[in-house]
Protein backbone atom coordinates (compact mmCIF):
# COMPACT_ATOMS: atom_id res chain seq x y z
CA UNK A 1 0.00 0.00 0.00
CA UNK A 2 2.33 2.15 0.95
CA UNK A 3 1.57 6.10 1.19
CA UNK A 4 4.29 7.44 4.06
CA UNK A 5 8.04 7.94 5.32
CA UNK A 6 9.99 9.58 8.13
CA UNK A 7 12.99 11.83 7.89
CA UNK A 8 15.56 12.12 10.67
CA UNK A 9 18.00 14.79 9.52
CA UNK A 10 21.20 16.38 10.66
CA UNK A 11 21.13 19.88 12.11
CA UNK A 12 21.09 22.48 9.38
CA UNK A 13 24.23 24.48 8.80
CA UNK A 14 25.34 27.32 6.50
CA UNK A 15 26.02 24.89 3.63
CA UNK A 16 22.78 22.93 4.02
CA UNK A 17 21.24 21.60 0.79
CA UNK A 18 18.13 23.53 -0.28
CA UNK A 19 14.79 21.76 -0.94
CA UNK A 20 14.88 22.66 -4.66
CA UNK A 21 18.38 21.23 -5.26
CA UNK A 22 18.37 18.37 -7.78
CA UNK A 23 19.58 15.15 -6.11
CA UNK A 24 21.94 12.69 -7.77
CA UNK A 25 22.12 8.95 -7.09
CA UNK A 26 25.51 7.28 -7.58
CA UNK A 27 25.14 3.98 -5.76
CA UNK A 28 22.50 1.79 -4.12
CA UNK A 29 23.62 -0.97 -1.75
CA UNK A 30 22.16 -3.55 -2.19
CA UNK A 31 20.58 -2.81 -5.57
CA UNK A 32 18.04 -5.63 -5.39
CA UNK A 33 15.73 -7.31 -2.91
CA UNK A 34 13.97 -10.64 -2.75
CA UNK A 35 10.22 -11.07 -2.95
CA UNK A 36 8.72 -10.92 0.57
CA UNK A 37 11.86 -9.49 2.18
CA UNK A 38 12.46 -6.58 4.54
CA UNK A 39 15.78 -4.77 4.37
CA UNK A 40 17.60 -1.45 4.58
CA UNK A 41 19.37 -0.07 1.52
CA UNK A 42 22.10 2.57 1.52
CA UNK A 43 21.91 5.28 -1.16
CA UNK A 44 25.02 7.32 -1.95
CA UNK A 45 24.96 10.49 -4.06
CA UNK A 46 24.75 14.22 -3.48
CA UNK A 47 22.35 17.14 -2.93
CA UNK A 48 20.09 15.27 -0.47
CA UNK A 49 18.17 17.97 1.42
CA UNK A 50 16.14 17.76 4.63
CA UNK A 51 12.79 16.16 3.78
CA UNK A 52 14.28 14.01 1.02
CA UNK A 53 12.29 10.85 0.35
CA UNK A 54 12.62 7.57 -1.53
CA UNK A 55 9.90 5.91 -3.60
CA UNK A 56 9.51 3.18 -6.23
CA UNK A 57 7.69 2.79 -9.54
CA UNK A 58 6.09 -0.42 -8.23
CA UNK A 59 3.76 -0.03 -5.19
CA UNK A 60 4.63 -3.59 -4.11
CA UNK A 61 7.86 -2.10 -2.71
CA UNK A 62 6.82 -0.16 0.41
CA UNK A 63 9.21 2.45 1.82
CA UNK A 64 8.76 2.10 5.58
CA UNK A 65 11.12 4.99 6.39
CA UNK A 66 13.78 7.24 4.88
CA UNK A 67 16.73 8.41 7.00
CA UNK A 68 19.06 11.15 5.76
CA UNK A 69 22.42 10.64 7.48
CA UNK A 70 24.23 13.34 5.46
CA UNK A 71 23.76 15.40 2.28
CA UNK A 72 25.43 12.50 0.46
CA UNK A 73 23.94 9.45 2.16
CA UNK A 74 20.46 8.00 2.74
CA UNK A 75 19.15 4.84 4.34
CA UNK A 76 15.75 3.55 3.24
CA UNK A 77 13.98 0.75 5.05
CA UNK A 78 11.97 -1.35 2.58
CA UNK A 79 9.29 -4.02 2.77
CA UNK A 80 8.76 -5.99 -0.44
CA UNK A 81 5.35 -7.61 -0.82
CA UNK A 82 5.20 -11.39 -1.07
CA UNK A 83 3.12 -10.80 -4.22
CA UNK A 84 5.74 -8.61 -5.93
CA UNK A 85 6.70 -9.62 -9.47
CA UNK A 86 10.44 -10.24 -10.01
CA UNK A 87 12.06 -7.88 -12.49
CA UNK A 88 13.46 -4.38 -13.01
CA UNK A 89 11.82 -1.26 -11.59
CA UNK A 90 12.78 2.32 -10.81
CA UNK A 91 13.94 3.78 -7.51
CA UNK A 92 13.29 7.52 -7.15
CA UNK A 93 14.93 10.07 -4.84
CA UNK A 94 13.36 13.51 -4.56
CA UNK A 95 13.85 16.59 -2.41
CA UNK A 96 10.66 18.41 -1.33
CA UNK A 97 10.73 20.89 -4.25
CA UNK A 98 13.10 19.29 -6.74
CA UNK A 99 13.22 17.18 -9.86
CA UNK A 100 13.44 13.43 -9.31
CA UNK A 101 16.63 11.37 -9.51
CA UNK A 102 16.06 7.88 -10.88
CA UNK A 103 18.08 4.67 -10.82
CA UNK A 104 17.34 1.00 -11.40
CA UNK A 105 16.43 -1.54 -8.74
CA UNK A 106 15.64 -5.24 -9.08
CA UNK A 107 13.08 -7.49 -7.44
CA UNK A 108 14.52 -11.01 -7.40
CA UNK A 109 13.11 -14.38 -6.50
CA UNK A 110 13.84 -15.48 -2.94
CA UNK A 111 16.65 -17.76 -4.13
CA UNK A 112 18.60 -15.01 -5.98
CA UNK A 113 21.47 -13.43 -3.97
CA UNK A 114 21.25 -9.62 -3.71
CA UNK A 115 23.51 -7.38 -5.76
CA UNK A 116 25.35 -4.76 -3.76
CA UNK A 117 25.99 -2.03 -6.34
CA UNK A 118 23.76 -0.36 -8.90
CA UNK A 119 24.60 -1.26 -12.51
CA UNK A 120 27.08 1.21 -14.02
CA UNK A 121 28.33 2.53 -10.68
CA UNK A 122 32.03 3.35 -10.59
CA UNK A 123 32.19 3.50 -6.82
CA UNK A 124 33.50 0.80 -4.51
CA UNK A 125 30.72 -1.09 -2.74
CA UNK A 126 30.17 -0.27 0.88
CA UNK A 127 29.41 -2.78 3.58
CA UNK A 128 25.84 -4.04 3.07
CA UNK A 129 23.28 -2.89 5.60
CA UNK A 130 21.67 -5.53 7.77
CA UNK A 131 18.21 -6.71 6.91
CA UNK A 132 15.39 -6.19 9.39
CA UNK A 133 13.78 -9.23 10.92
CA UNK A 134 10.48 -10.06 9.14
CA UNK A 135 8.55 -10.09 12.41
CA UNK A 136 9.47 -6.83 14.15
CA UNK A 137 8.47 -6.30 17.78
CA UNK A 138 5.49 -3.97 18.02
CA UNK A 139 4.38 -4.44 14.40
CA UNK A 140 0.62 -5.00 13.99
CA UNK A 141 -0.70 -8.49 13.30
CA UNK A 142 -4.14 -9.54 12.04
CA UNK A 143 -5.52 -12.88 13.23
CA UNK A 144 -9.17 -12.57 12.14
CA UNK A 145 -11.45 -10.41 9.99
CA UNK A 146 -15.17 -10.74 10.72
CA UNK A 147 -16.98 -10.95 8.35
CA UNK A 148 -14.30 -12.12 5.90
CA UNK A 149 -16.34 -11.01 2.86
CA UNK A 150 -19.15 -8.68 1.81
CA UNK A 151 -21.42 -8.30 -1.22
CA UNK A 152 -21.21 -5.54 -3.81
CA UNK A 153 -23.47 -2.52 -3.51
CA UNK A 154 -23.87 -2.68 0.25
CA UNK A 155 -21.91 -2.11 3.40
CA UNK A 156 -20.89 -3.65 6.68
CA UNK A 157 -18.96 -3.13 9.89
CA UNK A 158 -15.80 -5.20 10.11
CA UNK A 159 -14.26 -6.36 13.36
CA UNK A 160 -10.53 -6.88 12.94
CA UNK A 161 -8.86 -8.91 15.69
CA UNK A 162 -5.11 -9.18 16.22
CA UNK A 163 -2.46 -7.42 18.28
CA UNK A 164 -0.24 -4.33 18.44
CA UNK A 165 -2.89 -2.04 16.91
CA UNK A 166 -2.07 1.60 17.69
CA UNK A 167 -4.39 4.49 18.46
CA UNK A 168 -4.91 6.23 15.11
CA UNK A 169 -4.31 3.07 13.07
CA UNK A 170 -5.81 3.17 9.57
CA UNK A 171 -7.39 0.39 7.53
CA UNK A 172 -7.02 0.47 3.74
CA UNK A 173 -7.97 -1.93 0.95
CA UNK A 174 -6.37 -2.86 -2.36
CA UNK A 175 -9.85 -3.12 -3.90
CA UNK A 176 -10.72 0.38 -5.25
CA UNK A 177 -14.44 -0.30 -4.84
CA UNK A 178 -14.23 -0.44 -1.02
CA UNK A 179 -14.72 2.87 0.80
CA UNK A 180 -13.70 3.18 4.48
CA UNK A 181 -16.21 5.45 6.22
CA UNK A 182 -14.58 5.43 9.65
CA UNK A 183 -12.26 3.36 11.83
CA UNK A 184 -12.81 2.88 15.57
CA UNK A 185 -9.89 1.93 17.81
CA UNK A 186 -11.36 -0.21 20.58
CA UNK A 187 -8.16 -1.64 22.05
CA UNK A 188 -4.74 -2.83 20.92
CA UNK A 189 -6.29 -6.15 19.85
CA UNK A 190 -9.40 -4.88 18.07
CA UNK A 191 -10.49 -2.40 15.39
CA UNK A 192 -13.97 -1.74 14.01
CA UNK A 193 -14.32 -0.42 10.48
CA UNK A 194 -17.46 0.83 8.70
CA UNK A 195 -17.36 0.11 4.96
CA UNK A 196 -19.34 0.92 1.85
CA UNK A 197 -18.84 -1.24 -1.25
CA UNK A 198 -19.56 0.15 -4.71
CA UNK A 199 -22.11 -1.65 -6.88
CA UNK A 200 -19.41 -2.18 -9.53
CA UNK A 201 -16.58 -3.09 -7.15
CA UNK A 202 -14.26 -5.82 -8.52
CA UNK A 203 -15.15 -9.20 -7.04
CA UNK A 204 -12.70 -11.72 -5.65
CA UNK A 205 -10.00 -11.86 -2.99
CA UNK A 206 -7.96 -8.74 -2.26
CA UNK A 207 -5.73 -7.38 0.47
CA UNK A 208 -6.70 -5.51 3.61
CA UNK A 209 -3.98 -3.51 5.37
CA UNK A 210 -3.83 -2.28 8.97
CA UNK A 211 -1.33 0.59 9.09
CA UNK A 212 -0.11 1.96 12.42
CA UNK A 213 0.94 5.58 12.84
CA UNK A 214 4.63 4.54 12.64
CA UNK A 215 3.93 3.14 9.12
CA UNK A 216 4.30 -0.52 10.13
CA UNK A 217 1.52 -2.58 8.64
CA UNK A 218 -0.16 -5.98 8.61
CA UNK A 219 -1.91 -7.60 5.65
CA UNK A 220 -4.94 -9.91 5.55
CA UNK A 221 -7.35 -11.18 2.89
CA UNK A 222 -10.82 -9.77 2.30
CA UNK A 223 -13.34 -10.87 -0.34
CA UNK A 224 -15.95 -8.95 -2.32
CA UNK A 225 -18.72 -11.19 -3.65
CA UNK A 226 -21.85 -10.89 -5.78
CA UNK A 227 -23.97 -12.02 -2.82
CA UNK A 228 -27.00 -10.04 -1.63
CA UNK A 229 -25.73 -6.70 -0.30
CA UNK A 230 -25.84 -6.05 3.39
CA UNK A 231 -27.21 -2.97 5.08
CA UNK A 232 -25.24 0.18 4.41
CA UNK A 233 -23.87 1.45 7.73
CA UNK A 234 -24.99 4.79 9.08
CA UNK A 235 -22.54 7.54 8.18
CA UNK A 236 -21.53 9.94 10.91
CA UNK A 237 -22.01 13.63 10.10
CA UNK A 238 -18.28 14.17 9.74
CA UNK A 239 -18.04 11.31 7.23
CA UNK A 240 -20.67 12.49 4.75
CA UNK A 241 -19.10 12.38 1.26
CA UNK A 242 -18.71 15.80 -0.33
CA UNK A 243 -20.86 16.65 -3.34
CA UNK A 244 -19.22 16.25 -6.74
CA UNK A 245 -17.52 19.29 -8.24
CA UNK A 246 -17.71 19.82 -12.00
CA UNK A 247 -14.38 19.07 -13.60
CA UNK A 248 -15.08 21.10 -16.72
CA UNK A 249 -14.14 18.25 -19.01
CA UNK A 250 -11.08 17.25 -16.99
CA UNK A 251 -12.73 14.15 -15.56
CA UNK A 252 -15.97 12.39 -14.70
CA UNK A 253 -18.16 12.55 -11.60
CA UNK A 254 -20.43 10.11 -9.76
CA UNK A 255 -22.78 10.43 -6.80
CA UNK A 256 -19.99 10.23 -4.21
CA UNK A 257 -16.79 10.30 -6.26
CA UNK A 258 -14.89 12.31 -8.83
CA UNK A 259 -12.39 10.97 -11.35
CA UNK A 260 -9.82 13.13 -13.14
CA UNK A 261 -7.77 11.95 -16.09
CA UNK A 262 -4.17 13.12 -15.60
CA UNK A 263 -0.58 12.52 -16.55
CA UNK A 264 1.78 11.72 -13.67
CA UNK A 265 5.03 13.65 -14.10
CA UNK A 266 8.54 12.99 -12.85
CA UNK A 267 8.81 16.75 -12.13
CA UNK A 268 6.93 20.00 -12.65
CA UNK A 269 8.62 20.53 -16.04
CA UNK A 270 8.54 16.93 -17.28
CA UNK A 271 5.61 17.75 -19.58
CA UNK A 272 8.10 19.66 -21.72
CA UNK A 273 10.01 16.45 -22.33
CA UNK A 274 9.13 13.59 -24.68
CA UNK A 275 9.19 11.11 -21.78
CA UNK A 276 8.69 11.19 -18.04
CA UNK A 277 4.88 11.18 -17.93
CA UNK A 278 2.38 8.38 -17.35
CA UNK A 279 -1.39 8.49 -17.79
CA UNK A 280 -3.61 7.64 -14.85
CA UNK A 281 -6.63 8.70 -12.79
CA UNK A 282 -6.90 10.81 -9.64
CA UNK A 283 -10.04 9.78 -7.76
CA UNK A 284 -11.81 11.52 -4.87
CA UNK A 285 -14.09 8.94 -3.27
CA UNK A 286 -15.80 10.06 -0.08
CA UNK A 287 -12.93 11.04 2.23
CA UNK A 288 -10.29 9.16 0.26
CA UNK A 289 -7.88 10.27 -2.47
CA UNK A 290 -6.55 7.63 -4.86
CA UNK A 291 -4.21 7.62 -7.83
CA UNK A 292 -4.49 4.68 -10.23
CA UNK A 293 -2.52 3.56 -13.28
CA UNK A 294 -3.88 0.78 -15.46
CA UNK A 295 -6.55 0.06 -12.84
CA UNK A 296 -3.99 -0.47 -10.05
CA UNK A 297 -3.71 1.80 -7.00
CA UNK A 298 -0.41 3.70 -6.80
CA UNK A 299 -1.66 5.21 -3.55
CA UNK A 300 -4.97 5.34 -1.67
CA UNK A 301 -5.01 7.60 1.39
CA UNK A 302 -7.44 9.53 3.59
CA UNK A 303 -7.83 13.15 2.53
CA UNK A 304 -6.62 14.07 6.01
CA UNK A 305 -3.17 12.74 5.00
CA UNK A 306 -2.85 15.32 2.20
CA UNK A 307 -0.79 18.35 3.21
CA UNK A 308 -1.08 20.53 0.10
CA UNK A 309 -2.51 20.73 -3.43
CA UNK A 310 -1.19 23.65 -5.49
CA UNK A 311 -0.33 24.60 -9.06
CA UNK A 312 3.40 24.58 -9.88
CA UNK A 313 5.05 27.95 -10.49
CA UNK A 314 8.35 27.58 -12.35
CA UNK A 315 10.55 30.68 -12.62
CA UNK A 316 7.55 32.86 -11.81
CA UNK A 317 5.37 31.30 -14.52
CA UNK A 318 2.42 28.93 -14.02
CA UNK A 319 3.62 25.68 -15.62
CA UNK A 320 0.10 24.30 -16.12
CA UNK A 321 0.99 21.43 -13.77
CA UNK A 322 0.19 20.87 -10.12
CA UNK A 323 1.50 18.92 -7.16
CA UNK A 324 0.03 16.88 -4.31
CA UNK A 325 2.18 16.79 -1.16
CA UNK A 326 1.39 14.19 1.50
CA UNK A 327 2.02 14.75 5.21
CA UNK A 328 4.69 12.03 4.93
CA UNK A 329 6.67 14.45 2.72
CA UNK A 330 6.09 12.63 -0.57
CA UNK A 331 5.23 14.82 -3.55
CA UNK A 332 3.50 13.87 -6.81
CA UNK A 333 3.28 16.09 -9.91
CA UNK A 334 0.38 15.94 -12.39
CA UNK A 335 -1.21 17.69 -15.36
CA UNK A 336 -4.68 17.27 -16.87
CA UNK A 337 -4.64 14.68 -19.66
CA UNK A 338 -6.11 17.35 -21.96
CA UNK A 339 -2.92 19.39 -21.37
CA UNK A 340 -5.14 22.46 -21.00
CA UNK A 341 -4.16 24.75 -18.08
CA UNK A 342 -7.85 25.58 -17.50
CA UNK A 343 -8.62 21.89 -16.87
CA UNK A 344 -5.64 21.60 -14.53
CA UNK A 345 -6.96 24.59 -12.58
CA UNK A 346 -10.38 22.92 -12.27
CA UNK A 347 -8.80 19.73 -10.94
CA UNK A 348 -6.80 21.72 -8.37
CA UNK A 349 -9.96 23.60 -7.34
CA UNK A 350 -11.90 20.34 -6.91
CA UNK A 351 -9.12 18.77 -4.81
CA UNK A 352 -8.79 21.88 -2.63
CA UNK A 353 -12.56 21.92 -2.10
CA UNK A 354 -12.54 18.26 -1.04
CA UNK A 355 -9.76 18.99 1.48
CA UNK A 356 -11.76 21.71 3.25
Amino acid sequence: MGFRSEDRTLAQGPSEVTPDATPEVQQVTPAQAAVGSELTVGITGKNFSPGVYVSFSDPSVHVVSTQRTSPNQLEAKLAVSSKATPGKLSLYVSNPASAVAETSFTIASASTPPSEVSPGSNLQPTEPTRESQPSEAGAPEVSKVDPPSVGRGGGTTLKITGKNFAQGAKVVFANPGIQVLDTEFSKTTELKVNLRIAADAPTGTGSLFVVNTDDREAEAQFDVTTATPGKIPTIKSGDTPKQPVSSGGAGTTAASSQTFNVYSLASAIAILQSSGKTKGNLIISGKTLKYQEEGQDVFSIPLSDVQEVQENIVFGVNSGTFHVILKSGKMYNYISSSLRPSDTQKIVSALQTALK
